[in-house]
């Protein structure tokens, strides 16, 4: 169940949303953050044990919807693809056993079921590194990452189940990006090696600490924009304020997450975001901080723009 429900309905010419009241909490995104920012998962630094194990988890997750691995695996180097895969194996600076996860949702539309709306967000965090944190007194214990990004990783598994249910015009990527605490490098791996054409998708959402809408309102960063586009903006605008979400406009985040390596391929890109906060890179960013209805409310106005992105002509 989920805190509200938001329904795109898209004309020929315009578009509204109306709101349905549901749950409280939505419960898979309970279920989902308590274990993905459980103290087991050490923090899910990149090649560990802890992320390998929400990796796996997100996949199982997906296969329970029935969805495919986005991913082609290859049987040898002169063998030609052998199935579909979940994982995207990948190295890169300080990048050790690293690797994406992505599932497909097949568009209804086989007109248009060749083009992608891109639905992402980091899994990893940075560990027990005192390096990469902003407590580096507290040296070797844990960092669960809750808000950064346990939250936007639910968020996307939440917006697979939904999709699923009753998918789009358009095909939907389902991306969970490892590295990104390490400089972009899954997402950038993502897009210099994308299992369909570059051409072939739309649209990008990037859903990065979208966990503490409690504590302030909803960031919607446009800078990653490829062009003007006042519909997508204004299915935005229309789903926050059906759900009276204090929001905002920025071009402020830019390249700090992984929707900026989307831009560099031409992808047009949105952001959403509630915020930086004193828990950021901390032991205390912990599954109890989080706000699961406001998660919920950010998946709601996720939906309501990847369903319109994906059924608009």
């Amino acid at each position: 169940m989920r805190a509200i429900r938001v329904l795109v309905l898209v004309g020929l010419a315009s578009c509204h949303a109306a709101v349905v009241p549901s749950g409280p909490i939505p419960l898979g995104i309970q279920t989902d953050v308590s274990f993905v920012a459980s103290p087991r998962q050490e923090g899910r630094a990149v090649g560990s044990s802890g992320s390998n194990r929400v990796a796996e988890y997100i996949v199982q997750r997906y296969k329970s919807l029935g969805l495919e691995g986005a991913f082609r695996l290859t049987c040898g180097t002169a063998a030609p693809a052998c199935g579909d895969g979940f994982y995207q194996p990948f190295t890169g600076q300080n990048a050790r056993n690293a690797k994406n996860v992505g599932a497909i949702i097949v568009g209804s539309d086989p007109s248009v079921r060749g083009e992608y709306i891109v639905i992402g967000a980091h899994y990893d965090h940075v560990g027990r590194s005192a390096t990469l944190s902003l407590d580096p007194e507290k040296r070797d214990e844990i960092r669960p990452g809750a808000d950064d990004n346990g939250s936007g990783t639910v968020a996307v598994m939440e917006l697979g189940r939904r999709l699923a249910e009753h998918p789009p015009r358009r095909s939907i990527l389902l991306l969970h990006f490892d590295a990104e605490e390490l400089g972009l490098i899954g997402s950038s791996a993502f897009v210099n090696r994308p299992p369909v054409t570059r051409g072939q998708i739309r649209f990008m959402l990037n859903l990065d600490m979208v966990g503490r809408l409690r504590d302030g309102g909803l960031e919607i960063d446009k800078s990653t924009l490829m062009y003007d586009d006042p519909p997508l903006l204004a299915v935005l605008d229309s789903a926050a304020r059906a759900l009276n979400m204090k929001h905002s406009f920025t071009n402020e985040i830019g390249g700090r997450s992984d929707h900026a390596n989307f831009r560099r391929i031409d992808v047009s890109a949105i952001a959403l975001f509630t915020g930086f906060h004193n828990d950021y890179h901390r032991t205390t960013d912990v599954v109890a901080k989080l706000d699961l209805r406001g998660i919920g409310s950010v998946t709601d106005v996720a939906e309501a723009v990847v369903r319109f992105a994906a059924d608009r002509k």
